[in-house]
């Protein structure tokens, strides 16, 4: 082969090349715009969907976990002063076994 078929043989694989380069832009264009774009925003509605889902649910149930730790430490201190009542109530009775006689030191006499 002589040069200038060299030549006209590199021309022609250079313009196939920029011709499959320029086919692949479109083919992978048209694929983003019809395939690639609708997928992404399809998944971003239904993520958004599930994610408004889950708020509505989960919003009711932080403020009843609240509302129960409230409710808890209401009834622990209730309880405190129930053990403080409990506590005075124990210390009379046993005065008042003391002074009428039912109990010494912590025994029943009657039991001896």
């Amino acid at each position: 082969m002589d040069s200038m078929q060299w030549m006209d043989w590199i021309i022609k694989l250079a313009s196939l090349m920029t011709a499959i380069g320029v086919l692949g832009n479109v083919l992978i264009k048209f694929y983003k715009k019809y395939v690639t774009d609708p997928d992404q925003k399809m998944a971003e509605k239904i993520q958004k969907e599930y994610t408004e889902s889950l708020k509505a649910s989960v919003e009711p149930l932080t403020e009843s976990i609240a509302l129960l730790n409230t409710n808890l430490s209401e009834s622990k201190e209730d309880r405190r002063g129930i053990h403080v009542k409990l506590n005075d109530h124990d210390g009379r009775i046993i005065v008042l076994e003391k002074i009428n006689g039912v109990r010494k030191d912590g025994h029943n006499e009657t039991e001896k």
